[in-house]
């Protein structure tokens, strides 16, 4: 049984809207954000869940630097259908919290 539910969050980074929902699966925590423009455009952060118990997944400072770094990484979320996913992102956050 599933103890979390997904609810859809809103981030404004660089004055653009963002969506991001935080889904808590069985054995992975998956960060999804959207472009506020297209549904289909989005990025995904993996996170085994034995990996995640000091990591603040909720906190906006952490999804606002995702955002940057899956800009910065080639993400266009001014295109349609463009999609990114980084598996086991868990060594990209540490990084990220670290700055």
């Amino acid at each position: 049984m599933k103890v979390y539910k997904k609810e859809v969050r809103k981030m404004t980074v660089k004055d653009v809207l963002f969506l991001y929902i935080v889904d808590e699966q069985a054995y992975d925590i998956t960060i999804r954000i959207y472009s506020n423009t297209f549904k289909s455009t989005f990025v995904e952060f993996v996170v085994p869940w034995e990996e995640s118990w000091d990591i603040l997944l909720y906190e906006p400072k952490l999804i606002s630097k995702l955002v940057q770094y899956a800009i910065n990484q080639g993400w266009d979320f001014h295109q349609r259908n463009n999609q990114m996913k980084f598996d086991n992102a868990t060594s990209i956050i540490r990084v990220l919290m670290a700055e």
